[in-house]
């Protein structure tokens, strides 16, 4: 039997509420996120959870670090989300094992689709010099 193959996938994508939210908004909104994102995981076929993460930074030298092992616990949270953001930048990464990183991108754009249905908030993902994958979603 050989070991599930780990093909990592990245990315950087900015959430952008209507208006301001308190910060324990951002921090459950996030957090179902990458709940929902490893259920969604789980759910694609045989992998293994190795981590989920994601990382906002703040001025000042805030963070919200965003942690997900398994899709039967919570995502852990360190750091908090300052009140009144109407937007901030988040960096994804979702290590599973036995899933392809194509099937990791589309699971990530189709969590976010789900999650941001009611409009409340929109994702798109952040240029980065070097690529740009275009996602239908955020159109």
């Amino acid at each position: 039997m050989s070991a599930p193959v780990l093909e990592p996938y990245a990315t950087q994508q900015r959430w952008q509420a209507a208006a301001p939210l308190p910060g324990r908004e951002w921090q459950a909104l996030l957090a179902g996120y990458l709940a929902a994102l490893a259920r969604a995981c789980d759910a694609a076929g045989p992998c293994i959870i190795g981590h989920i993460k994601a990382l906002a930074l703040f001025d000042g030298g805030g963070y919200a670090r965003f942690s997900a092992v398994s899709a039967a616990h919570p995502p852990t949270v360190d750091g908090s989300v300052p009140d009144g953001l109407d937007a901030l930048s988040l960096t994804l990464n979702v290590l599973v094992y036995g899933l392809p990183a194509a099937r990791l991108q589309d699971l990530t754009w189709e969590t976010v689709a789900a999650l941001v249905e009611g409009g409340a908030v929109n994702v798109t993902e952040e240029e980065r010099a070097e690529t740009h994958a275009h996602h239908p979603h955020h159109d």
